[in-house]
C-alpha cells in the first residue's frame, strides 16, 4: 500500500451507499417487497441496480416506470414510509462493505486524517448501517440529509461535517460515487475522488474528479496525490 504522507488536519468526507458500502441488494429486495404489494413483477438485482441511488421516493418512482406500472401519487407517500420501515429491519441482510474498505480506512486514520460520512441517506439509518457492519467508530461524524436544511450537492451538507471534526473546508476531500458527490465537491470547492464501482447514472468521462478509482486498494495513492 502506498506511503501516505502526513495526514493530520485534513478531513476526509465519504458518501456512504456505493461508495463505503454495497448496500444495493438490500434497497432492491425492499424495493421488490414494495413492489409485490401492488402486483408489480420483481426485478432481478441485475436490473434494479441502475436505479439506486437517489433515496427511496425516486427508486420506487423509477421502479414502477421500469416496470411500466402507472404509480399513483398519493400513494407515494405511504410507500415511501413503508419502503423505510421495511429496510430498517433488512438494513445490513446483504450489505457489505467494498473489499478492502477497512483496512484502506484504518491506514488513512493511522496517517493522521479525520474520517466522516456525508450522505443523503436519513441519519438513523446512516448510524444503524455503519454500526451493523462494525465501522461506525471509524468516522467523526455522519450527517444525513435529514440533519442539515439543505443537503447533497449544497456545499453546507459537507461544511456540516467538517466542522463537527473542528477542520477546515481547505484540508477537505470528498470521495463519493455519483453526480451528486462531484457537484457537492465542485459547490464546495474541494477535491473529489469518484470511484467507478457505485451508483451513478452519469457517465464517468462527463465528469473530471481530481481522482478516479476502481477499488480502495487505490485510494492511498489518490490521496497521496492530493494532500498539500
Amino acid at each position: 500500500m502506498t506511503i501516505l504522507p502526513d495526514l493530520t488536519g485534513y478531513c476526509l468526507a465519504f458518501d456512504l451507499d456505493g461508495t463505503l458500502v454495497e448496500t444495493a441488494p438490500d434497497i432492491i429486495g425492499t424495493l421488490n417487497e414494495i413492489l409485490a404489494d401492488y402486483k408489480v413483477p420483481k426485478f432481478a438485482y441485475s436490473d434494479a441496480r441502475k436505479l439506486v441511488g437517489r433515496g427511496a421516493r425516486s427508486l420506487i418512482q423509477r421502479g414502477f416506470a421500469a416496470a411500466n406500472v402507472p404509480l399513483d401519487a398519493a400513494a407515494e407517500d405511504p410507500m415511501v414510509a413503508r419502503f423505510l420501515d421495511i429496510y430498517r429491519d433488512r438494513i445490513d441482510r446483504e450489505s457489505t462493505a467494498f473489499e478492502r474498505l477497512e483496512d484502506t480506512l484504518d491506514a488513512l486514520t493511522a496517517a493522521g486524517a479525520t474520517l466522516t460520512v456525508c450522505t443523503n441517506k436519513p441519519t438513523d439509518l446512516s448510524v444503524l448501517l455503519l454500526t451493523k457492519l462494525g465501522l461506525i467508530d471509524r468516522f467523526g461524524s455522519v450527517r444525513g440529509a435529514d440533519s442539515v436544511p439543505d443537503k447533497k450537492p449544497h456545499p453546507g451538507h459537507l461544511q456540516a461535517c467538517v466542522d463537527d471534526v473542528g477542520l477546515t473546508m481547505a484540508k477537505t476531500i470528498l470521495i463519493g460515487d455519483s453526480e451528486t458527490d462531484y457537484l457537492t465537491a465542485q459547490n464546495a470547492g474541494v477535491p473529489c475522488v469518484l470511484v467507478s464501482f457505485g451508483y451513478c447514472d452519469t457517465p464517468m468521462e462527463e465528469m473530471s474528479p481530481a481522482a478516479l478509482i476502481h477499488h480502495f486498494d487505490e485510494l492511498p495513492t489518490a490521496i497521496a496525490g492530493l494532500a498539500k
